[in-house]
């Protein structure tokens, strides 16, 4: 059951003020000196899971779909953020040092289904024990395995875990397909066999359509990783070009942070006929190539904007840096446990939750962080 909210404009127009003192209040000068670190990595993480927060809040949550319009919109390129983000970072990584696919799954045992294990199981005990809410066995062996073929708001003991298993796939097969001297290949593969699946859907996924969304992002941040390795002179001048306070790059940065806003805010058929006209002649769904091709534009604008500023944001940082755990909770938290949006003013209700989730995800770390390097010890 949706929750009803009240005076809706002036909660987002609350939400925007705020959120923009905010983001100014928490710039800094930047202090990396390559081109894309993982501080800016974090940042758009950051700006990927409150885009998702947003959405699931907006047109899941609450009653009126225009609460948090139009910071609500950019959801699917949240997620692609996460997905390029994956590819990038697991790509840099096996360049530098070639794993063993069994110790590659080991890292992703301790950063991936050690958090993913606790917050499930905490989720189950609390729908019994508070919802009187009882999952089938069956059902959370397989949850505990990974695998979500739904993503039922009403049935799934956290119905966003679609996105698990679309990773999980990525992460099985990665050093499976890896070569040092081409990842592109392995780019290629990954992409053939997610677009395969989200066009044959062999395995009768209900969230399939939400795959289908996501086919590209995680090798396209292989590919990146593979081309800024190997133009490492471009890269250079690229980050002398971000040292110089230049007109054209506050151009470029102005110009791609627009872009951004325009695609997020046009990404329907309906804006673009000629493009669905052409995409339904090749026997494709209009809907999921534009609805995907915008989110990847989008991402790519957002990736030059936050590469080439000069500025950190620790707002976004923050949020990057606890972005999988909030994804893990968010959710169900919100959905089944709610005290705050039922009895606050939406916006200030918002804002709470934010900064729950920033104390859920600072405890589960600590909990997670000795845990994994005990773990890692006696492994």
């Amino acid at each position: 059951m949706t929750i009803p909210i009240t005076n809706v404009a002036q909660s987002t127009a609350i939400v925007i003020f705020v959120l923009l003192a905010i983001f100014f209040l928490s710039l800094r000068k930047t202090e990396h000196s390559n081109l894309f670190p993982i501080r800016v990595t974090q940042e758009l993480k950051g700006f990927g899971i409150l885009s998702v927060v947003f959405a699931h809040i907006a047109y899941v949550l609450v009653s009126d779909s225009q609460f948090l319009y139009p910071l609500s919109i950019a959801a699917g390129t949240g997620v692609d953020l996460f997905l390029f983000m994956s590819g990038f970072g697991l790509t840099i990584g096996m360049m530098k040092k070639t794993l063993p696919a069994a110790e590659f799954y080991k890292r992703r045992l301790i950063k991936v289904f050690i958090p993913f294990w606790i917050v499930l199981l905490l989720l189950f005990i609390a729908d019994a024990g508070l919802q009187h809410i009882n999952y089938s066995l069956p059902y959370m062996a397989q949850s505990a395995l990974g695998w979500f073929p739904h993503a039922n708001t009403d049935t799934d003991v956290n119905s966003p875990f679609w996105y698990i298993t679309w990773m999980l796939m990525f992460y099985m097969l990665f050093p499976l397909l890896f070569n040092a001297r081409r990842p592109w290949i392995a780019a290629i593969i990954l992409a053939v066999i997610a677009n395969s699946i989200a066009i044959l859907n062999p395995f009768n996924l209900q969230a399939n359509w939400l795959h289908s969304l996501h086919t590209f992002a995680f090798s396209l941040g292989m590919l990146l990783a593979w081309f800024l390795s190997n133009q490492k002179n471009l890269a250079e001048k690229l980050v002398l070009f971000r040292s110089e306070s230049t007109l054209l790059r506050y151009a470029i940065i102005a110009s791609m942070l627009f872009f951004a806003a325009y695609m997020v805010s046009h990404a329907t058929p309906d804006n673009w006929p000629w493009l669905s006209t052409l995409v339904e002649t090749l026997n494709i769904s209009s809907r999921t190539f534009i609805n995907q091709g915008s989110n990847l534009l989008v991402m790519f604008a957002l990736i030059i904007a936050f590469s080439l500023k000069k500025l950190d944001n620790k707002f976004f940082y923050i949020f990057g840096v606890y972005s999988y755990e909030i994804y893990l909770v968010h959710w169900p938290l919100m959905a089944r446990y709610d005290v705050f949006f039922r009895t606050l003013p939406a916006w200030l209700a918002l804002f709470t939750w934010l900064l729950s989730f920033i104390v859920i995800g600072w405890l589960l770390q600590k909990i997670i962080t000795p845990l994994g390097t005990w773990i890692d010890r006696k492994w």
